[in-house]
C-alpha cells in the first residue's frame, strides 16, 4: 500500500477513513502548508514501534490527578 498525503483540513473531514487506511497497513502523512505534521501507521507495524517506541508519558494513568480535576467527576461511581 502506498503513502497517502493529505492536508490538515482534509484530515479533519476524513479522519475515520484515514485511520482505517492506516489500520489496514497503509501510511498517511498529514501536512500543513506542505510540511508534515503527523504520520498515521498501523499499530501492528513493528518496525515503526522499534524505531520510535512509545514512552510512558504518551499514555494516561489513573494516577494522573489533572484528569480528575475537571467538573462532573463527583457523580461517577
Amino acid at each position: 500500500m502506498s503513502t497517502q498525503r493529505v492536508n490538515l483540513e482534509e484530515a479533519k473531514d476524513q479522519l475515520a477513513d484515514l485511520v482505517a487506511t492506516a489500520s489496514e497497513g497503509g501510511e498517511v502523512i498529514i501536512e500543513k502548508n506542505g510540511r508534515a505534521l503527523a504520520r498515521l501507521v498501523s499499530a501492528t507495524d513493528t518496525a515503526v514501534y522499534r524505531s520510535h517506541p512509545p514512552t510512558a508519558l504518551e499514555f494516561a494513568t489513573d494516577e494522573e490527578g489533572l484528569a480528575w480535576d475537571a467538573g462532573g467527576w463527583e457523580n461517577v461511581a
